[in-house]
């Protein structure tokens, strides 16, 4: 049985097409670039999806805590 795959910097088990950066594994571009994780957890993608996955500019809004704080 094969381990599930984490996201480096989330921690989330991702059962869709990973982000691969070198040799470490993130659920979304966001995660990959450090964060804020971009992740829509209302619409996780399928196991055989292989786009990419993050959340919609304008949906944004309805998530403030994801927002990078400067």
């Amino acid at each position: 049985m094969q381990r599930p795959l984490v996201c480096e910097n989330c921690g989330i088990v991702i059962r869709w097409q990973p982000t691969i950066v070198g040799e470490r594994v993130y659920c979304c571009a966001g995660c990959a670039q450090g964060g804020p994780c971009e992740c829509d957890y209302e619409n996780l993608p399928q196991p055989d999806d292989m786009r990419a996955m993050m959340l919609h500019p304008a949906r944004r809004q309805q998530y403030p805590d994801r927002e990078e704080t400067e």
